[in-house]
């Protein structure tokens, strides 16, 4: 712990940063929260009762603060590199040896430690959150199942689902040149590893029955979820995105899976744009401008990842790159004017 730390100025710094992290979170999610209730009182009824409300907004806002921390971590950064900078300190620093790239490694130490444990919440704590919240809000409705479509290769298929058991399915096959070749029908049919087997089929082209019908190759995961892409942990949606058939579709969840991925990388390389650029910009005592900067740089760089994540979706470029290669940029920009 005292390596990761450091000596007593390294600490100052760490402790410094992590009680203004800890501070802007707990703003941020006392505002979401807020937003939240006033949102959730519109749904009140005799099924649903105030105290219910209160439980589901907590619990939904608990799991979604993963979600903000990211702008809590560059707005923090900002926040406590001016702090360190009109107390004294940074120049205290400096005069012992301390060079600026080190003092900013300091402030950022909480802030990966906290954007680490945000990764590891994303698949093990946020989704069983969001999974209570609505079982709290939703416990009293009943849940039809929809009817749905997907594409597998050369199969596209319109189901309805429950858990490993399904209903109504058809199966349009698609041979050479995109020509239909089937249509195999099945009242039920049961999600297996790997494949469905479908009961009692029968092709409405060949007029052929089958005792038993095996889609080889079919997905078995993403089916009737009641949480979203971005709700799901992430091994569950790589598992999603390995099954999914459409390319655009396929493109689009690999951008949620990358973004939330390298999530720490974005928020890290944001960070050390903003404090270089921070240096230049406001002198002494502008902590309110630099909440404001933080958040206009925070918000702006997820803005320009989600126009480089279409621009990637529409050309048929990985998602990943379009997230990584400004992430990467940015980082090396900052890294480079804090050199100077």
């Amino acid at each position: 712990m005292k390596f990761f730390i450091g000596d007593t100025i390294d600490r100052i710094f760490f402790i410094e940063s992590f009680k203004i992290l800890f501070f802007v979170s707990f703003l941020i999610f006392s505002l979401d929260l807020l937003l939240n209730f006033v949102k959730e009182m519109e749904d009140l009824n005799k099924d649903y009762s105030f105290s219910e409300a209160l439980s589901y907004i907590f619990f939904i806002s608990l799991g979604r603060l993963c979600e903000i921390l990211p702008l809590c971590a560059v707005i923090s950064a900002i926040l406590a590199f001016g702090f360190l900078s009109d107390s004294g300190e940074l120049i205290a620093a400096q005069i012992l040896g301390k060079s600026l790239m080190l003092s900013v490694l300091n402030i950022l130490k909480p802030i990966v430690l906290i954007l680490v444990l945000t990764l590891i919440s994303f698949e093990y704590v946020t989704p069983e959150l969001e999974r209570f919240a609505k079982g709290v809000k939703y416990k009293n409705q009943e849940f039809t199942n929809k009817t749905e479509w997907l594409q597998k290769n050369n199969i596209l298929a319109n189901y309805s689902v429950g858990d490993r058991f399904g209903s109504n399915l058809k199966l349009y096959v698609l041979g050479e040149e995109r020509k239909l070749d089937s249509i195999v029908e099945a009242k039920s049919f049961e999600i297996q590893e790997k494949k469905w087997k479908l009961n009692q089929a029968f092709d409405s082209i060949t007029k052929k029955e089958f005792e038993e019908y095996y889609w080889y190759e079919a997905p078995n995961v993403g089916l009737n979820e009641n949480l979203g892409i971005k709700e799901l942990p992430l091994s569950h949606v790589y598992k999603i995105l390995s099954q999914t058939g459409p390319e655009r579709e396929k493109k689009k969840i690999s951008y949620e899976f990358w973004k939330k991925l390298l999530e720490p990388l974005s928020a890290i390389s944001i960070i050390l744009l903003s404090i270089a650029l921070s240096i230049s910009l406001f002198a002494r005592n502008k902590n309110l401008e630099r909440v404001l900067f933080g958040a206009l740089m925070a918000f702006g760089f997820n803005l320009v990842l989600k126009i480089f994540g279409n621009v990637a979706i529409i050309n048929n470029i990985s998602p990943s790159l379009a997230i990584l290669i400004p992430s990467l940029l940015v980082g090396y920009i900052g890294l480079k004017i804090l050199k100077t």
